[in-house]
């Protein structure tokens, strides 16, 4: 409220010159009171100063309230984004969230700049010029307002083909911010096959079409610039031109005029700032769309009413008549039934597109079931709050995801509290200790493209002393061993004896090394348990698909069926 004060009280401050001036002209210099010469020239001095210090002031608010604004919106944006479940980031490429999140939120500050803000000035200067105007000669007013709806209907021709390019201009740049994005993360893929040439090509053909529609943006903006420019030029001229005829013809004083056409340029100039600030705001319209695009997404996996907090589990785990599939019509798992004793270790076997990991992400909630439960100590995880459920569970996967600050930070990172001796104790236990301490600075080494560059085994191995930090009831390892060197590999092998002593397991692997510890095997295809046992029990099954895959499988190590 403030703020729209300060605006109103400024507009009206600048509006008073042309009344000034007009009292001069017609009162000291052509009526001859000398003595209004001095209250005149004091008042002409310091309405602009005080214009001035109050636009000041206007300005450094705006620029406050904008960069606030933006602020909220991209907080609560980013807050909405981390709550999507695993669909929505399959669905929207990382390259397009981002573009969203920091581009069009950046469009949206636009909005808020002092330019757009002055449409309040405009409108108070206007509903002032409108009043005098009409109060000095009406009928040249109404030629004024004539002028005003030429302006209208080119901004109602123009508009709408400026909203159009513009949206597909934001589209196109969203392919190909999208487009980059794969590439470069993919570098090593486009590397190895040798695709440079190919991708280049992508990218030039993406970037063409994205300057094209830039282009036809920017020409559709620019006739209508040009449009309102003529019509302003023209508006002026007339005005001009029918003013001198008055004052001829002894219907207006030489004041009037010099008022009049003054006011009409504070209308004018308006429909002027509008047309030019109306395709930005198309341009920010946009954005806003896009946004609320993201923001309106419904957030398919969340606490339920009722959610109740859960402390430390044992570690049972039971699936009951599970169902679920990502697309309908296409089944991942049917009828699924599993129930996992605390302590227990099982390693899960299978085709690739089994069902193997979606079981590990519906046991931690990522999505949620189409049938069925799925229980953690006899509650279903439905019923549990997201956080606490999640804090249950310490994941390794196969990508190790590390970030750009310390290897203290990185290992502490989903227990932000932790002492030193507790990473180090991590460390060890994920046999990486030795390692970091024979770094120049040690745990305060910094990771990423200015710091140190590891080798896959020793980031799987800080991803491995990051989930144990946690001290987790349920350890999940994803293909976390299948990275690794075999020197790596064995390290590790004797890490996770001493880590899943006492905790639920399951592990997701190729490496018949890390099966053939586990307490119990499941052979898993189209989302059923084909082959259920420890590695002597299913060994012993003379038609067994599980020892058929062990033996053929034998002297490479690894399963790749």
């Amino acid at each position: 409220m403030q703020m729209l004060a300060l605006t109103v009280g400024m507009s009206l401050l600048a509006m008073l010159p042309p009344l000034l001036v007009r009292a001069f002209i017609d009162q000291v210099i052509s009526g001859g009171r000398h003595e209004l010469m001095l209250p005149l020239s004091v008042a002409l001095l310091l309405t602009p100063v005080l214009a001035a210090f109050a636009g000041f002031l206007q300005t450094q608010g705006v620029a406050y309230v904008g960069q606030r604004f933006v602020f909220d919106i991209r907080y609560a944006l980013y807050q909405h984004l981390l709550r999507m479940s695993m669909r929505f980031f399959g669905r929207y490429s990382t390259g397009m969230l981002v573009n969203r999140l920091m581009g069009d939120t950046g469009s949206v500050a636009n909005m808020l700049s002092a330019q757009t803000i002055g449409i309040v000035s405009d409108l108070v200067c206007s509903s002032f010029a409108v009043a005098v105007t009409f109060t000095i000669n009406w009928r040249l007013a109404m030629v004024v307002a004539l002028i005003i709806f030429v302006f209208v209907a080119n901004y109602h021709y123009n508009i709408m083909r400026i909203r159009r390019t513009s949206r597909r201009y934001k589209q196109s740049f969203d392919r190909m911010s999208g487009g980059v994005q794969n590439r470069l993360v993919a570098g090593l893929t486009v590397k190895t096959f040798g695709t440079e040439n190919r991708e280049q090509d992508s990218f030039e053909e993406d970037s063409s079409e994205s300057a094209l529609l830039h282009q036809a943006s920017g020409l559709a903006g620019n006739m209508f610039h040009q449009n309102t420019a003529l019509i302003q030029n023209l508006g002026r001229a007339i005005l001009y031109f029918m003013g001198c005829a008055m004052v001829l013809r002894g219907e207006m004083s030489y004041g009037d005029v010099l008022a009049f056409t003054t006011y009409a340029m504070q209308l004018l100039g308006p429909a002027v700032r509008f047309s030019e600030l109306a395709s930005r705001l198309q341009d920010v319209r946009i954005s806003i769309e896009r946004v609320m695009e993201l923001y309106q997404q419904p957030v398919e996996v969340s606490d339920r009413p009722g959610a109740r907090p859960l402390r430390r589990v044992s570690g049972l785990v039971e699936f009951h008549d599970v169902d679920f599939h990502y697309n309908k019509g296409q089944p991942i798992i049917t009828g699924f039934n599993l129930r996992v004793e605390p302590g227990e270790t099982i390693a899960l076997v299978g085709p690739t597109g089994c069902g193997k990991s979606t079981l590990l992400l519906l046991l931690m909630r990522f999505f949620d079931v189409r049938g069925g439960r799925v229980c953690l100590d006899d509650r279903d995880v439905r019923d549990i709050r997201l956080h606490d459920l999640r804090a249950q569970f310490g994941v390794v996967l196969q990508e190790p995801m590390l970030f750009s600050v310390s290897i203290a930070d990185n290992i502490r990172y989903a227990r932000p509290r932790a002492s030193q001796d507790q990473i180090e104790a991590a460390a060890r236990v994920a046999e990486i200790h030795e390692f970091i301490s024979s770094l120049p600075e040690g745990y305060a080494t910094m990771l990423g493209s200015e710091g140190l560059q590891l080798s896959m085994g020793q980031k799987q191995r800080l991803t491995i002393a990051r989930a144990v930090l946690t001290d987790p009831a349920i350890m999940i390892m994803d293909e976390a061993t299948s990275a690794l060197d075999s020197e790596s590999e064995r390290a590790i092998q004797l890490a996770m004896k001493r880590v899943l002593t006492k905790r639920t397991a399951f592990i997701v692997a190729h490496r018949l090394s890390t099966i053939r510890e586990a307490h119990r095997i499941l052979l898993i295809d189209a989302g059923r348990i084909i082959e259920s046992g420890n590695h002597a029990q299913l060994m012993a099954l003379e038609n067994g698909r599980y020892r058929a895959l062990y033996n053929r499988h034998l002297d490479t190590g690894v399963i790749d069926d």
